[in-house]
């Protein structure tokens, strides 16, 4: 009887133990990327490509489309990739910015209009350090309540679009920005967090965790990549 009772628990064990989820690499692009600097990283086993399509352009439009993403979504297509995510760098903080509304408009327009096929696209909220000859710096300077607010306007307009939407930040970050990292704008949106350690697994999230979430679904975990001018990634 016992043999038999611990032949039982075995097998239901074994029936109902689910495999780990499975980790795949990708790499992200911020600037025109070649079509043999895609297939080099899609060769090297970095089979997800996120690609940069909204810039914050505080100094004159308020937000625009980079002008690399249709090109580098062309040119990762070339290379193979069939898992492409675009990502937003909104514009905030600046007189300048169009409202959340309309620049989440912008960027879902041009993926329309250019039949982009895309799985995800991720708000990349975190502070602009740049010189203002380059970027918009101190973008998130309007204090911790405006900054809330802004944070769910665009959170508001990403669901309005009934599209699949994630949001990209770290710990200090989103700390900064919205004054703790308790603070939760919509753990229901996956996240995909930067810790530049260099190393390809989520082992660190314990110590690195924020916004609500529990359980993350990308890392960003090193910002060089021999192909070229890419960000390592990992995802669940």
């Amino acid at each position: 009887m016992l043999k038999h009772l611990i032949l039982v628990a075995v097998t239901l064990l074994t029936v109902f133990t689910l495999p780990a989820a499975a980790i795949e690499s990708g790499v992200d692009a911020s600037s025109t990327q070649s079509v043999s600097a895609w297939s080099c990283a899609h060769k090297a086993g970095f089979t997800r490509a996120v690609i940069s399509c909204y810039q914050e352009a505080c100094g004159g439009a308020g937000g625009r489309i980079n002008p690399s993403c249709l090109t580098n979504y062309k040119n990762a297509k070339a290379a193979g990739y069939t898992y492409i995510d675009l990502y937003m760098f909104p514009c905030t903080g600046y007189s300048t910015c169009k409202s959340p509304a309309s620049q989440v408009q912008e960027l879902v327009n041009f993926v329309n209009t250019n039949h982009m096929l895309v799985q995800k696209i991720w708000l990349d909220i975190e502070v602009d350090s740049s010189s203002p000859s380059v970027g918009c710096p101190n973008n998130w300077k309007m204090g911790i309540s405006q900054n809330k607010v802004v944070a769910q306007q665009f959170n508001s307009a990403m669901k309005a679009t009934q599209w699949k939407w994630g949001i990209y930040s770290s710990a200090s970050q989103w700390s900064q920005i919205f004054g703790s990292t308790a603070y939760v704008l919509n753990n229901a949106f996956p996240v995909w967090y930067a810790h530049y350690d260099d190393v390809a697994n989520f082992n660190d999230w314990s110590t690195r965790k924020f916004g609500g979430w529990t359980t993350p679904y990308g890392k960003q975990f090193w910002d060089k990549n021999s192909c070229g001018s890419f960000d390592e990634n990992i995802f669940t």
